[in-house]
């Protein structure tokens, strides 16, 4: 399966953050195991670099980031990208981006704890909770 990790599931999990990070931790496992084949945005990269240097420290940063890159796969984000989901009738354009790259990469789902993102219908990717993308592994 192959499936976009949002900003925020990543996050729970480095940074330990409660109430999400076991199950953040679960969807992580998933993807050092190679069961799922875990990817991000480019943007979201910069985005947990810049959370974790200021919650812990830079050289934090840089390792969590390398670890990153050597685990998932990055899909880039380009200007028509940009251009695509800032017309989508979403109010969140990081989501709407996470979206769009998500549909470029034909990826499977999106695995995300933003409520507001998993309630939009008529998506071309799935967007699904960790507990539930989890449940699918233990069926």
């Amino acid at each position: 399966m192959n499936a976009m990790i949002d900003t925020n599931i990543v996050l729970d999990d480095i940074l330990n953050r409660a109430p999400n990070a076991e199950t953040a931790r679960k969807v992580s496992q998933l993807v050092t195991d190679g069961t799922v084949n875990g990817y991000l945005t480019a943007n979201c990269l910069t985005d947990i670099f810049y959370i974790v240097s200021k919650h812990r420290n830079d050289d934090t940063a840089r390792k969590v980031i390398r670890n990153l890159l050597l685990t998932f796969s990055v899909v880039s984000v380009d200007g028509d990208d940009c251009l695509t989901a800032i017309d989508l009738p979403m109010s969140d354009f990081e989501d709407a981006l996470v979206l769009v790259c998500a549909e470029k990469a034909d990826l499977s789902c999106i695995v995300t704890n933003d409520k507001s993102f998993q309630s939009i219908a008529d998506l071309n990717v799935s967007v699904i909770g960790p507990a539930d993308f989890l449940l699918k592994f233990t069926e």
